[in-house]
């Protein structure tokens, strides 16, 4: 579908030029226009793509209730993790990922005891979150800080409810 790139840039595009790049003239216009006015004009990335936004901060669904739809398992460069499609109450979809020792194995344990990986499964109480303190040097864990040497970094284990 052709569109103008900005309002003030007169760019205006063909099938043709839409699979080729922007003139050095084209750019020096559109970087005139400025972000605001290009953006104002752009198609937003939403209506290309048949993915739902993925949570980025877990912390945001503590204590907040969610349907698990489906999930699936991927290799990863740091191993197995889980990809969940979630329904939040105001029925937004979302994709929640882990590669855990919570959320991961929770998954995995529940597609081994009903046999498949698709819901609905209701999580009443959101996420809940288990905080404790890691050493990157020798893999030891404690509850309370460490007075020790080494690398001690707080870390957080988040759960399905």
């Amino acid at each position: 579908m052709p569109r103008k790139a900005t309002q003030s840039t007169d760019v205006t595009t063909t099938p043709e030029a839409e699979m080729g790049r922007f003139t050095d003239e084209e750019l020096t216009r559109i970087r005139e226009a400025g972000f605001d006015s290009v953006a104002s004009h752009a198609a937003n990335f939403e209506e290309f793509s048949d993915s739902y936004p993925v949570i980025r901060d877990k912390r945001e669904l503590l204590a907040v209730p969610f349907v698990s739809l489906e999930w699936q398992f991927h290799e990863g460069d740091n191993g197995e993790f889980v990809s969940a499609v979630i329904m939040r109450r105001d029925n937004s979809l979302a994709v929640l990922n882990d590669g855990g020792s919570g959320i991961y194995r929770q998954y995995k344990q529940l597609s081994e005891r009903i046999g498949r990986q698709r819901g609905p499964i209701m999580h009443k109480g959101g996420l809940s979150t288990s905080e404790y303190w890691f050493n990157f040097d020798t893999g030891a864990i404690s509850r309370r800080r460490p007075d020790t040497e080494g690398d001690w970094r707080k870390a957080t284990t988040f759960y399905l409810t």
